[in-house]
């Protein structure tokens, strides 16, 4: 799934329930990682939901994987990656995805703990583009 068919699914759900519904059935999309990547080093610091981000590079490309235990923590990990995945170190730091987030129209229905999570998976995003060798 890309970001603009994100878009289009997300423009279609009405009201909170609507776009709740979509997060779920993002959250089925999103296949689990192997055992062996839910560790430490992937963990999610700062989401209240147990959630887990391998972040790799394909060249000069991120490639993104994720799980959580939570089916709407997946969604919003499935809305994230299609939003980062397979773009660049620049086309990331460039890329403002809070404002994205309101422009769908979801800041408004998350919890304060939930945006935090969001927040923290953009954060681990962008520190893997300043940490991780090029």
């Amino acid at each position: 799934m890309n970001k603009d068919e994100i878009e289009t699914r997300l423009a279609s759900a009405h009201g909170w329930e609507g776009k709740n519904r979509l997060l779920v059935q993002l959250a089925r999309e999103l296949p689990p990682l192997p055992a062996e990547e839910l560790n430490e080093e992937n963990r999610i610091v700062g989401c209240e939901s147990t959630a887990w981000l391998k972040v790799s590079w394909q060249g000069e490309y991120i490639q993104l994987a994720a799980d959580s235990e939570s089916r709407i923590v997946k969604g919003l990990l499935v809305l994230l990656m299609a939003a980062y995945q397979g773009k660049t170190r620049q086309e990331i730091s460039h890329f403002d995805c809070e404002a994205w987030l309101i422009a769908l129209g979801l800041t408004r229905f998350l919890s304060a703990s939930r945006g935090n999570g969001v927040k923290a998976i953009i954060g681990k995003i962008h520190k893997a583009i300043i940490t991780t060798p090029h």
